[in-house]
């Protein structure tokens, strides 16, 4: 047989990593730098991009095992006002969560007003109006702007807050209601303007937004207790 041929799998293996250790322990530091990421970079993307599907997989699976207690949308945060991540994290820290129950809060959406039709803002539209009409969501924090699209268009049914939120609540935030009609369309509050809350009065953006950021109630939200306890963290 002509070259490797006539060696096993095994034996190729061994041989290939002698060649290479042989070559790496005749360059520099730098060399070896260079020569790894020329012919080994594709190797080493093709590893990167198996450990991250397999971390999604992983934690897809993991979520859908697990019981939602709350789940919110923030959209069009030009300004991270309202960092899911860091939203979570707080707010899951007062919590007594069972290891079978997890919350859901996504900020990577955004709703175009302009009429550009991207991909990314039509599967953002896409989402909020899937969650809303499987009864999934809880509640969406976006821009004051989306809010009005939102109503003057009736593509989304809100709650009345009225129904929701409890007397000494309701009192607390009665500045911050926003009028509108329910899914019934009746007079209602529909929404909340968050000027107030803690996260956008420690922006350092607070005095420069160009509009409110506001959260409503979709109708069929599951939760409404659980926002009820989310919006008493809001304004603590």
């Amino acid at each position: 047989m002509i070259g490797d041929y006539d060696l096993s799998l095994k034996e190729r293996l061994r041989k290939w990593r002698r060649t290479e250790a042989e070559k790496l322990s005749r360059m520099t530091f730098r060399k070896k730098i260079e020569y790894i990421f020329a012919y080994y970079k594709w190797a080493f993307v093709g590893i990167l991009v198996l450990a991250l599907f397999g971390w999604y997989v992983g934690d897809a699976v993991s979520t859908a095992q697990k019981e939602v207690v709350l789940e919110g949308f923030f959209t069009n945060d030009d300004y991270n006002v309202f960092p899911a991540d860091t939203v979570k994290k707080e707010y899951a820290a007062g919590l007594a969560l069972k290891k079978n129950q997890t919350l859901i809060l996504d900020d990577t959406l955004y709703i175009s007003l302009e009429g550009d039709a991207t991909e990314y803002t039509a599967a953002s539209k896409g989402k909020v109006i899937a969650y809303m009409a499987a009864r999934e969501l809880d509640f969406v924090v976006t821009t004051r702007s989306v809010l009005d699209y939102y109503m003057d268009g009736g593509s989304v049914p809100m709650l009345d807050l009225n129904a929701v939120l409890p007397e000494d609540l309701l009192t607390k935030l009665s500045d911050c209601l926003i009028a509108g009609t329910d899914s019934d369309g009746s007079p209602a509050y529909v929404a909340l303007d968050l000027s107030g809350c803690r996260y956008v009065q420690a922006s350092a953006y607070k005095d420069e937004l160009p509009e409110p950021y506001v959260l409503f109630l979709p109708y069929g939200a599951p939760h409404t207790e659980q926002v009820v306890d989310f919006l008493r963290f809001l304004y603590s």
